[in-house]
């Protein structure tokens, strides 16, 4: 096993990219704010604290000493005598609420890290089942929602079982782990075997105390979030249970710690459901009993039955009745969340601060309102334009990669959720409108497109530069999104539908500041 300088130079690159674009968008908002009104930049460009404790953290510096960085770790590799470096720890909010801490390890050893796990990976595929979805490449989650629907759509009763682990990644026990590898014909490598227990040994170090030598960061249970050894390992962690709920024979998908488990016999998901609770305190996770609800009936909304009953089932950030998918209503949220943001911030926060100007206003459009779509139309639907949507909806369907949040749902299906959404949207823009005119104590007949403008007129509105040309003033519809996204995926599959490339990961679960 061995690394390039070329690995490290990719990896500095990414992190270097990531660092410009965050500084790029900041300049952007100055820029916008600047033209909006008298308010003097206020964004400050930082730089990651953590890149200053040790300059392995520093991709500047690693990539500009990537080949003697390269030769070192390979010689500390072939000697045995390798070991990471402590991670850094680094809190950041989870959308249940609280936080989760991650390990920011040295960008050397996220580079042997990556190689292990995909060495790994690669030789163990056959033992992994197939209804594990984590960490894959092979497999997404994408592919687990379109299994689940299959096994869903029938009407015949079905018992359902929903399980969580609470803090799973910190509760691993290293015996369970390192015993699930040695006794079921796992292939790794006396080396692959002590850089892997050298990683879960490793706690994070708080960045004031990194350089103290007093303080070890040992761990002797849990396993580091943040590194890609320990996607391999959460998924030796749950292996055995795989293999009994297979042997059990009811149906089950599996991301991480969140399991759904479903079975037309009862008998069935009971024994089912006892193992998986033995099995939690074996490999050391206790069950979330706020998301762990037992045994239940997956039955149409308003059916009566004589146990306890579902008529909804949620799974990796999609909600699935007998018959439809839809979006987690949490996700939902999150979406609402980020658009009334974008709203406020352009319509309304520079009136109500007094920093706006009513030069935004002239006539013959609103340009703060052209602004507020433009940002809408980018987080919902990436680079794609209203037109281009519709030229996407009269076309032939195509392969869609693009980063809007709505990438992570080619399967959603539930039409009367996403007319809802698009509902909510309309109305809450013309809310905003409303009250703008007021905060600029003007009548709409005083105020340029859009003011004055309601339902299917401003849903539709277009407007014009002063020199006349045309602006596309269309307010962005998810449920139209969707379909097109829904039709790729019928032609292609719903992995071609991505914000990258490859099978998509595990992300719906984004912060409602992540695009700008």
């Amino acid at each position: 096993m061995k690394i390039s300088a070329a690995d490290l130079l990719a990896e500095s690159d990414k992190l270097i990219r990531k660092h410009q674009r965050y500084m790029r968008q900041m300049r952007i908002d100055d820029e916008r704010r600047r033209r909006r009104g008298s308010v003097p930049a206020r964004a400050t460009l930082l730089r990651p604290t953590y890149w200053s404790v040790d300059r392995g953290f520093d991709p500047y510096h690693v990539r500009k000493n990537a080949s003697a960085i390269a030769r070192a770790i390979n010689l500390a590799l072939k000697a045995g005598s390798y070991s990471p470096k402590s991670p850094v720890a680094h809190s950041i909010a989870k959308p249940s609420g609280g936080e989760r801490e991650l390990s920011i390890f040295q960008i050397a050893d996220s580079v042997v890290s990556r190689a292990i796990y995909r060495s790994l990976l690669v030789k163990n595929r056959a033992l992994l089942s197939a209804r594990s979805y984590a960490y894959r490449d092979d497999l997404s989650t994408h592919d687990a929602i379109q299994y689940i629907a299959s096994e869903f759509a029938t009407d015949e009763r079905i018992f359902i079982a929903e399980y969580d682990f609470s803090a799973y990644f910190d509760s691993i026990g290293h015996s369970y782990v390192l015993s699930t590898l040695e006794d079921n014909g796992f292939l790794i490598t006396a080396a692959e075997l002590r850089v892997l227990k050298a990683f879960m040994g490793l706690g994070a170090k708080l960045e004031g105390s990194y350089n103290d030598p007093a303080i070890s960061g040992e761990r002797t249970v849990g396993i580091p979030q943040g590194t890609s050894v320990s996607l391999f390992l959460a998924n030796v962690a749950a292996w055995r249970t795989d293999r009994e709920l297979e042997r059990i024979g009811v149906g089950f998908a599996r991301y991480a710690d969140d399991t759904l488990i479903w079975s037309r016999d009862y008998q069935q998901i009971t024994s089912a459901v006892n193992f998986v609770k033995a099995e939690a305190a074996s490999i050391g996770a206790t069950l979330n009993k706020k998301k762990s609800q037992g045994i239940r009936l997956f039955v149409e909304q308003g059916e009566n039955t004589e146990i306890r009953s579902t008529s909804e089932v949620e799974f990796v950030g999609y909600r699935f009745k007998r018959g439809t998918i839809g979006l987690k209503q949490p996700v939902v949220e999150r979406m609402k969340t980020r658009v009334r943001y974008l709203i406020w911030s352009n319509l309304l926060e520079p009136l109500q601060s007094g920093t706006g100007t009513s030069d935004r206003v002239r006539p013959p459009v609103d340009r703060d309102y052209v602004v507020t779509l433009l940002q809408i139309r980018r987080y919902l639907y990436g680079n794609f334009s209203e037109a281009k949507l519709r030229e996407l909806e009269r076309g032939a369907a195509r392969r869609i990669r693009f980063p809007g949040v709505l990438a992570y749902f080619p399967l959603a299906s539930d039409l009367d959720q996403l007319k809802d959404f698009d509902g909510w949207l309309l109305s809450t823009l013309e809310q905003a409108l409303r009250k703008r005119a007021m905060l600029l104590g003007r009548s709409n007949s005083a105020l340029p497109v859009p003011f004055g403008l309601r339902g299917q007129a401003l849903a539709s509105a277009w407007g014009e530069t002063s020199a006349g040309d045309p602006i596309d003033l269309r307010v962005p519809s998810v449920a139209r999104f969707m379909s097109v996204l829904r039709r790729a995926a019928t032609v292609y599959g719903a992995n071609f539908v991505s914000r990258g490339t490859g099978a998509e990961e595990y992300q719906y679960s984004f912060s409602s500041s992540e695009e700008n």
